[in-house]
């Protein structure tokens, strides 16, 4: 079955598709990894923010 997705859930997908990208790019072998996650963190909040407007009871 082929159903349309709606706008809600194309935006929910494409910030767990962000989100994703956001966390494969933080590698503990990298000499400045907690710089690093310490950079990411703010970015990564603002999405699961976003994520969490679409928790419909």
């Amino acid at each position: 079955m082929n159903r349309q997705f709606t706008e809600e859930e194309m935006h929910a997908a494409d910030l767990i598709e962000e989100i994703k990208q956001l966390l494969a790019g933080l590698h503990i072998t990298d000499e400045d990894f907690l710089d690093e996650v310490a950079k990411t963190v703010p970015e990564l909040k603002e999405k699961i923010l976003q994520l969490e407007g679409y928790n419909h009871p």
